[in-house]
């Protein structure tokens, strides 16, 4: 058979070649073919500007006519991607930007958009930018990483519409920290199926948000919801949860007060601590099959909160996971489940050793009397019936106690068994002193204005002192080593203390809550030192320091009444007769913690380290780091709700862990190094 010959077409590349060569042998050099103003490169810019005028002129038909057929529609509420079209905040199914843009090319399916109506172009392209915005084309108004990440950036607020609307979009796998935090007029967060990640405190803050729609599609969606995510945000009523979530941190949910409705999702296996807790407006917990655990004060402080339903997976129950629940009264659960026991009007868990909820069946006579298998007390388990227990029957079962487990009404505690793992004292509970243990004196319970500690003592437990604002006197005696968190909270009457040459342990959360106004230390403790220099409102006072005066612990001022402090450079002291001078190079864990009115502190510049030592300084609007620090906590800033600039003096990413818990997130922080 005679071959046929064939002939292969000219390339694009060829022709491109053999043009250029013409082109040149006629005497038009590369510059006029592609320089700035080159024929090629005007070609480009004509090509790119007509594609995006057809597509712009698309979008005006698609709205257009949208209006026509439904009177409803709202032009600012259409929202357009790669895989997802809506409007007037729902979606329609199928569609995408095509259906608005029916002849849009590939590589503009990557990257156009339509954000509150408008087009948007995410580009680095310089041609492309400047044809968009000539057209009136917004060109990357947020700040998203390659990775998908949308950062923290006030460029986000344009995602909002005039009716407070948010829709993130698509290109968006991660929402980042404080990305959204305290935003004026959201009202509707709308979360695309492509956001796996909702990080730490992106939505917190919000106080007019209302709904929280997280969309599913083809078994995608948001699978990790940071902690403090959407925290007090008050208005908060329904969270739209799908079931692609498996992971909830602490405090997600934390004081939204009115929401009313929440799906929780099957994916997930742990409710972590204080994810709702004070949600006060639930009414209804369902914890559905696939979650396993429910962690401390989980829903606690929920008030009205009246049913939970438990099912047959669930087989661990915080015994604090409730507390505050004052209405809870129904409990169901599911006849499959053996881990936990509704008995005599207590719930159990852990084979007995737990007591999970109280009910007001279980106190007689306004005693309430310890089941024999528990092993373990927990704080504020039955803090909805203060002034109605009056007196606490604890067996010898009992182990472990917690100092909030005695409600303020208290004055009698009766220790049943002849082996008992405590002991009474002035109206004191205290534990044993064992080969493994200290004595520790755990809630003091009486009314007396002058309290006398057992000889022997070692720790004051956490709360031990909770709310005995008629304490005038502390007698400490000489063997005390620690005075533990928040121990003297709310002793209001309690204006001095003295402590021995053995406290080794002690913080501003040690003090925190009470009225004292000063520190005696006995000559001879080798750990703390009280020293003069700090400047407190205009005046020098005295503050708590290691007892080299290195490290700055704790101001001794009562909580509240610090409006302005400055830190001393440097601190003083008398050795042998000579004076020395030490410098300040640390800020001590807590040193300022819920000094709510404080809206100004000094640092030094000899301060190296800052510990987490500003949370809930809520008046805290601005604050400068000298150049000297090398280190910051993460959670330095963590609950300033209005600390809304950081200062740097120092160069770009000297110090990490950036923003240190700023809710405000990476639009807070401000460099000014060289």
């Amino acid at each position: 058979m005679k071959k046929i010959k064939t002939t292969k077409g000219i390339t694009l590349i060829t022709l491109v070649i053999t043009i250029t060569i013409l082109l040149i042998l006629a005497g038009i050099t590369l510059n006029v073919l592609w320089g700035e103003g080159g024929i090629i490169n005007q070609a480009e810019k004509a090509k790119i500007t007509n594609e995006l005028a057809t597509y712009k002129e698309q979008l005006d038909m698609f709205v257009k006519e949208k209006t026509i057929e439904d009177q409803t529609y709202e032009e600012e509420s259409l929202t357009a991607g790669k895989t997802e079209l809506q409007y007037n905040t729902k979606k329609e199914e199928g569609g995408n930007i095509k259906t608005v843009i029916p002849g849009i090319s590939n590589e503009y399916l990557e990257k156009l958009e339509i954000i509150k109506g408008e087009l948007l172009i995410n580009t680095k392209d310089k041609r492309e930018i400047e044809i968009a915005q000539s057209m009136g084309i917004e060109v990357n108004p947020y700040d998203i990483t390659e990775e998908g990440e949308l950062l923290s950036s006030n460029g986000n607020l344009l995602l909002m519409d005039r009716n407070g609307t948010i829709t993130i979009p698509e290109r968006v796998t991660k929402i980042g920290e404080g990305a959204f935090a305290n935003v004026e007029g959201l009202k509707t967060i709308i979360i695309p199926s492509t956001v796996t990640i909702i990080e730490t405190g992106a939505f917190r803050n919000n106080p007019t948000v209302e709904t929280v729609i997280m969309q599913e599609k083809d078994g995608h969606g948001v699978e990790h919801i940071g902690a403090y995510a959407f925290m007090e945000c008050p208005n908060l009523t329904t969270v739209q949860m799908p079931n692609t979530v498996k992971e909830m941190r602490s405090q997600a949910f934390y004081y939204c007060m009115n929401l009313r409705n929440i799906n929780l999702s099957t994916g997930l296996d742990t409710i972590y601590n204080y994810t709702f807790a004070g949600c006060r407006n639930l009414t209804n917990v369902q914890l559905p099959e696939g979650i396993i655990n429910v962690k401390d004060f989980a829903f606690g402080g929920c008030t009205n909160l009246e049913t939970i339903e438990i099912s047959s997976s669930v087989n661990s129950i915080a015994g604090t996971a409730f507390s505050n629940c004052n209405k809870l009264n129904n409990i169901k659960i599911d006849p499959e489940n053996k881990s936990l026991e509704l008995k005599n009007g207590i719930l159990l868990g852990n084979d007995g050793k737990e007591m999970i909820i109280i009910l007001e069946e279980a106190i007689n006579n306004n005693t309430f009397t310890i089941p024999d298998t528990v092993a373990t007390l927990r704080e504020l388990q039955i803090n909805r019936y203060n002034n109605i227990i009056t007196t606490i029957e604890i067996p010898e079962s009992v182990t472990s106690i917690e100092a909030r487990f005695f409600p303020n009404s208290v004055t009698k505690v009766i220790l049943l068994g002849d082996k008992p793992n405590y002991e009474i004292y002035n109206d004191a509970i205290y534990s044993k002193e064992t080969a493994d243990t200290d004595i520790t004196m755990i809630r003091y319970y009486g009314s007396d204005a002058t309290v006398n500690i057992k000889e022997g003592t070692k720790i004051i437990a956490q709360y031990c002192f909770n709310d005995k604002s008629l304490i005038k006197q502390i007698n400490f005696p000489n063997s005390l080593e620690q005075i533990s968190f928040l121990a003297l909270n709310g002793c209001k009457s309690l204006k001095s203390i003295t402590l021995g040459e053995n406290v080794n342990q002690l913080d501003s959360t040690s003090i925190y809550g009470s009225g004292i106004e000063e520190i005696k230390l006995d000559a001879n403790n080798q750990y703390y030192s009280i020293r003069e220099g700090a400047i407190c409102n205009g005046e020098k006072v005295n503050a708590l320091y290691n007892k080299n005066g290195d490290i700055f612990i704790s101001p001794i001022k009562v909580l509240g009444t610090i409006k302005t402090y400055e830190i001393p450079a440097n601190t003083k002291e008398i050795i042998n007769g000579q004076e020395v001078e030490t410098k300040v190079t640390q800020i001590k864990q807590y040193a300022f913690h819920g000094q709510t009115k404080m809206d100004s502190i000094i640092i030094p510049n000899t301060v190296e380290k800052i510990e987490g030592s500003f949370n809930y300084c809520d008046s805290l609007l601005k604050i400068e780091i000298p150049n000297s620090v090398k280190e910051i906590y993460s959670s330095c800033f963590s609950n300033c709700i209005n600390l809304k600039e950081i200062i740097i003096h120092n160069v770009e990413g000297s110090i990490k862990e950036q923003p240190w818990g700023c809710i405000y997130g990476d639009k807070a922080i401000h460099w000014v190094g060289k």
